[in-house]
């Protein structure tokens, strides 16, 4: 059996304990939005913090693979703004948006880190930090125009939650303690390690406890072309990147890994509050979710061939 493949099993093992855990009621309803909340602000800031601040990577390196999936995300932000031109209502437009730009970065982190060790999963953490503001900026922007919600956003307290996002802050930290060398050993250095070995067990779980499997059923059609949009063009826009780039070896084959991971349950959560068609949404993510467990082997085989 092959590395990916092994790294892989668990991750998805614990995303379907995840979803039957939430069937099965052995976890209460209300307590998931708690679990993402817990997940999001504190345990995943930190194994950001700890996996970059003692990460050693090149910087020209990193550099150029930063450089490349900044860009590979605005590329399929372009690409998907295309499919404004078909013959389809507002809020699947958004939701067709949505499921071409967005991506779920927490497989990605389990993948790197129980695949590639340290230096694979610094790697995919430093994407977090210039890509969340762009995804978000552009995913608002589109919703607002052709969403189907009255309750248009208050864009300085959309400015105000990028700035202050969770994410961005550890990163940036992270980058700046590693810089510095600052807290590569000691009670914080142990602290944010212990924290952040928790974040991706809970977050795999709420992954899974979020799929919707019903809502494969709403317009199979638009489902499959935004399946496609997010598994099969990302991947070869983020590889041909990361190729004019000069981007080589592993951070080759984690870009590529950038474009293959699943849609992002945020974007469930974006389109039922801006009026998206939030059950096209929710299919996207249960079946890209699902359907990673094969892109991602086969997107790391060609990336790595």
């Amino acid at each position: 059996m092959s590395v990916i493949a092994t790294a892989l099993i668990p991750i998805f093992g614990v995303i379907a304990l995840g979803w039957a855990l939430r069937r099965s009621r052995l976890v209460r309803l209300e307590l998931w939005p708690g679990i993402n909340r817990l997940s999001y602000q504190a345990l995943l800031p930190a194994l950001l913090f700890s996996t970059i601040s003692t990460a050693q990577i090149e910087g020209a390196e990193a550099g150029a693979f930063l450089v490349a999936a900044t860009l590979g995300f605005i590329a399929m932000g372009v690409i998907s703004f295309a499919f404004v031109a078909l013959p389809v209502d507002g809020p699947a437009f958004t939701s067709l948006f949505q499921g071409g730009v967005r991506w779920n970065g927490f497989v990605l982190l389990a993948l790197a880190g129980a695949a590639f060790g340290g230096e694979g999963a610094a790697l995919a953490a430093l994407v977090f930090a210039p890509t969340v503001p762009i995804i978000n900026v552009m995913c608002v922007a589109v919703l607002t125009i052709w969403g189907a919600s009255d309750r248009k956003p208050n864009f300085a307290r959309v400015a105000g939650r990028i700035v202050t996002n969770p994410l961005i802050i550890a990163c940036l930290a992270g980058a700046a303690a590693s810089a510095l060398n600052l807290f590569q050993t000691g009670p914080v250095a142990d602290t944010a390690a212990l924290a952040g070995r928790a974040a991706l067990p809970l977050i795999l779980l709420a992954i899974g406890a979020g799929l919707d499997f019903s809502a494969l059923k709403a317009r199979p059609a638009l489902l499959s072309l935004s399946v496609t949009l997010k598994l099969v063009v990302a991947p070869l826009v983020f590889l041909g990147l990361g190729k004019l780039f000069g981007v080589e070896g592993l951070a080759l084959v984690l870009l590529t890994a950038v474009g293959a991971t699943p849609g992002a349950a945020a974007s469930y959560v974006l389109a039922s509050e801006m009026g998206g068609d939030h059950r096209l949404m929710a299919g996207h993510v249960t079946a890209t979710t699902v359907l990673a467990f094969l892109a991602l082997p086969f997107w790391i085989w060609v990336a790595g061939g």
